[in-house]
């Protein structure tokens, strides 16, 4: 069951690749460059400007250390790490965004791996990169401990890792999705929780996503038990209150 439902998710995100709503043709240099300006502006805790995710990430430390770039979409997070001269490898469970992310590369003669492959089966040896960074990807996955497990493997001893996941006790959650679609508006007569998570977050406007999973701070910390040092961090954004009323 869980392979079917890999598949069903490949199918969703190659037909549906997260663009954050850029109007201009795929693939095309404005394309890239204003995906990046979604970034400046949505996630302003993350950065306060180029290169982005420098609030979480220290480039500097990276130059010529191996890095995992996992799920990478666009390639908006690939292009940091190849930017910081670090030699880094980016995979996609899809084929649309391996595309998208190597004619980002070709656009700025940047240099990277770029491949299709599967988060929870990584095809890389064990203890081989310095970083690891898994956006927004890995409550996308079926096994979602498996996937944390293939970063435990392939991460060297002493190596750093980041993740960003959706949190289970947040506004967004506890009352847009829940309260407001399912009790309100009375959805859970029609959907689970699990439902509801799928059909009111990523692709929303077009009936939902096949699978995404919320996470409390005390589900991630089992999930990530084997690291040491594991420090997590809740984030949002100062627009969260135009979710009122609806």
């Amino acid at each position: 069951m869980s392979e079917d439902l890999k598949l069903k998710i490949k199918d969703w995100w190659n037909n549906y690749p997260f663009t954050y709503f850029v109007k201009e043709e795929i693939g095309s240099w404005a394309f890239f460059r204003n995906v990046d300006r979604k970034i400046l502006k949505w996630m302003h805790w993350a950065q306060s400007g180029y290169p982005l995710l420098s609030n979480l990430i220290d480039y500097k430390t990276l130059k010529g250390k191996k890095i995992l770039d996992i799920a990478c979409g666009t390639g908006w997070s690939t292009e940091q790490f190849a930017r910081a001269d670090a030699d880094v490898s980016a995979i996609d469970i899809t084929s649309k965004a391996a595309e998208l992310t190597k004619k980002r590369f070709e656009i700025y003669g940047l240099k990277g791996n770029i491949l299709v492959a599967d988060a929870e089966n990584l095809p890389f040896p064990d203890n081989n990169f310095d970083y690891i960074l898994a956006w927004g990807c890995l409550m996308h996955t079926p096994n979602t401990q498996k996937a944390i497990d293939e970063i435990y493997r392939t991460l060297k001893r002493g190596g750093k890792f980041g993740a960003m996941m959706y949190n289970k006790n947040s506004f967004h959650w506890r009352y847009f999705i829940y309260f407001g679609k399912g009790i309100l508006k009375l959805k859970l007569f029609k959907y689970s929780k699990q439902q509801l998570s799928n059909r009111y977050t990523d692709g929303a406007e077009i009936g939902g996503n096949v699978l995404t999973k919320f996470y409390s701070r005390n589900e991630i910390e089992k999930l990530f038990c084997k690291f040491s040092n594991l420090k997590i961090e809740i984030y949002d954004n100062y627009d969260i209150l135009d979710h009122f009323p609806h």
